[in-house]
């Protein structure tokens, strides 16, 4: 029942890439923080046809990816051949805690470095203002993601404020994502026997939204995720991810000109030596936003507006996450 999608009601708009234009998506979903299903943005990936089991065992048997980590924190590795040994195994990949790819380190040697260059960055998405920090500095922010039927993440909100976009090439996932503000002891309740897995969660708290004293105003948007569809998750929203079949993704974190007031107040917080380097750096190429965070901290709340229009001049001198991730 679990894995069971027919009767979640998909309430996900769904718009096409390339037939709005950034502008217009800033205005319509990224500015009030609105969920939205992309259409067609990795149609010319080369990761579209190329990220089958198969092909990638060809290209990575030998690699080792993170599948979690130990207890004192340290990332845990496992060669790609053992990964789909375990995926081929079903009373294995049927386990309560399936082993899930969640590679972070992309781009380095071993690790499936070459994945960088199967695809680009959608356009909504390529301003990447932590760019500016460096790439040793900055905060982890794409994943290479793999995983059996009943594998994903477990209810949580993005770090740092920060909006996402996962891009899904094989299989499906199922979402569950509430508005930001949702009372954490509602989404994450805390009882007993119910862990931290997706699987869990989806078992044990979703049931919970669907009854009658579920709050109206934190009801869920549910979304069933498709093969070459790209979820945009605003950031501040609460979500959990249920792959429904092995699937095979790639997400990313951003901030842009548009989230940054936020990104900034939590970063200021959490990260404050990289705010510091990162204020500098604004300083000198973005002074617009180094202005932004000044109003910030002294309690101001950019608008809308404000945030927008300093977008709309971001793009000649702000170095794009495409030019990161390989094109």
């Amino acid at each position: 029942l679990l894995l069971d999608a027919t009767g979640v009601v998909d309430g996900a708009e769904r718009i096409a890439a390339g037939e709005v234009g950034l502008q217009e998506f800033r205005r319509q979903f990224e500015g009030p923080r609105r969920p939205v299903v992309i259409t067609g943005a990795a149609d010319g990936w080369a990761a579209r046809r190329g990220w089958t089991a198969k092909k990638l065992a060809r290209r990575f048997a030998e690699d080792e990816f993170k599948i979690g980590t130990d207890d004192d924190g340290y990332a845990v590795r496992l060669r790609l051949k053992y990964f789909l040994h375990y995926l081929a195994t079903p009373r294995l990949a049927a386990d309560d805690s399936p082993l899930y790819i969640f590679e972070g380190s992309l781009g380095r040697s071993g690790r499936g470095a070459s994945l960088l260059e199967d695809y680009s960055v959608p356009e909504y998405f390529a301003e990447d203002l932590f760019q500016l920090v460096g790439e040793d500095r900055r905060p982890p922010y794409r994943w290479f993601v793999w995983g059996p039927a009943r594998s994903g993440s477990g209810i949580h909100v993005d770090p740092l404020a920060t909006s996402a976009w996962n891009t899904l090439l094989r299989g499906r996932k199922r979402w569950v994502l509430f508005p930001p503000g949702a009372p954490r002891e509602l989404v994450k309740p805390d009882i007993p026997g119910v862990d931290r897995e997706a699987a869990s969660w989806f078992a044990h708290v979703y049931p919970r939204t669907r009854e009658a004293g579920w709050p109206a105003r934190w009801r869920p948007l549910e979304i069933v995720q498709a093969p070459g569809e790209t979820v945009f998750v605003p950031s501040g929203w609460w979500h959990a991810v249920l792959n429904l079949e092995g699937t095979i993704a790639v997400t990313q974190n951003y901030v842009s000109s548009v989230n940054f007031p936020r990104v900034w107040k939590r970063t200021k917080v959490g990260r404050p030596k990289m705010a510091v380097k990162w204020y500098r750096k604004l300083a000198r190429v973005r002074p617009d936003l180094a202005a932004m965070a000044d109003r910030v901290d002294q309690g101001g709340e950019p608008s809308l507006s404000s945030a927008s229009s300093s977008s709309a001049t971001s793009s000649s001198t702000t170095p794009s996450s495409s030019s990161s991730s390989g094109g």
